[in-house]
């Protein structure tokens, strides 16, 4: 099992650094993403979890599914192919894939550059829904970044009004505000700024060290508390301790792509555009 997911994490490492096949699901480090295919990959068997398409003994095709069992959704990686096949190839792969997981899986989720044109086509022949578009901006490491002395990690006594303020920000997000509360550790943080009757606002990061990886995963700021600076000051704390403590020169962040004001905030907080990015929904019976 270990070569099998060693192959395939090599070959989706090859595709995904190309924006023509780039997966936003996925990482574009070997190591990393072999990691997170040992360790952390779907609530199913790395077996059930992904097509392959072998030509010669090696690999033209993968398709795979970080399923969640929960919920019975699951983030698709690839479809990645060769250079030069066509989409009939990645629709092989779906029809294995989804034969494979049947009815454990009932709602697909896509993620892809806007010039993967493969990616778009299966899409649109699998009969997928297409939702909002997103922006994946970066942040270099910046010297003399000033923290708000405002801001600090979470109190526990605030946990109740972090989760409602989550909650309320990101109703159909990926995480609830309680499963955030169950990862924080060192490299999972959540810095506030808080008040006698909650929190002001939040910033919620994620950092990977080992393989120089670092996201901001959410912010949000109560609507009573807006115009105030509180939204700059959590994004700069936030790259401060990515950045400085956990030593990752580059910070990345998912921004919706028509939150105007949202990518004002982050571009002068020194993120710029690295990828325009569609998502997709496929519901099978």
């Amino acid at each position: 099992m270990q070569k099998f997911l060693e192959a395939i994490s090599t070959f989706i490492t090859l595709a995904n650094q190309k924006a023509e096949h780039h997966v936003g699901y996925c990482g574009d480090v070997q190591e990393e993403i072999l990691h997170t295919l040992t360790h952390e990959f779907s609530d199913l068997p790395a077996g059930e979890s992904f097509a392959v398409i072998h030509k010669a003994g090696t690999i033209i095709g993968v398709l795979g599914a970080d399923v969640d069992l929960g919920d019975g959704t699951a983030e698709l990686w690839g479809p990645f192919v060769e250079e030069g096949q066509p989409v009939e190839l990645a629709l092989e792969l779906w029809e294995d894939l989804t034969m494979r997981l049947g009815d454990k899986v009932h709602t697909y989720h896509g993620f892809y550059n806007e010039q993967n044109t493969l990616a778009r086509n299966f899409m649109n022949k699998v009969g997928a829904c297409k939702g909002s578009q997103h922006l994946i901006m970066h942040s270099t490491k910046q010297s003399g970044v000033r923290i708000d002395s405002s801001i600090d990690e979470l109190s526990p006594e605030r946990h109740p009004s972090f989760i409602k303020l989550h909650d309320e920000a990101f109703p159909e997000t990926y995480m609830s505000g309680l499963e955030i509360l169950k990862r924080l550790d060192y490299e999972h943080k959540v810095f506030a700024v808080e008040s006698e009757a909650g929190i002001k606002g939040y910033a919620y990061v994620s950092g990977k060290p080992t393989y120089n990886e670092g996201t901001i995963e959410f912010i949000a700021v109560n609507p009573a508390e807006r115009q105030q600076g509180i939204g700059t000051a959590l994004t700069k704390t936030a790259l401060a301790f990515l950045q400085d403590e956990l030593g990752i020169q580059t910070v990345s962040m998912t921004v919706d792509a028509g939150h105007e004001q949202a990518i004002r905030l982050y571009g002068r907080a020194g993120f710029e555009v690295v990828h325009r990015m569609e998502h997709y929904v496929v519901r099978v019976t």
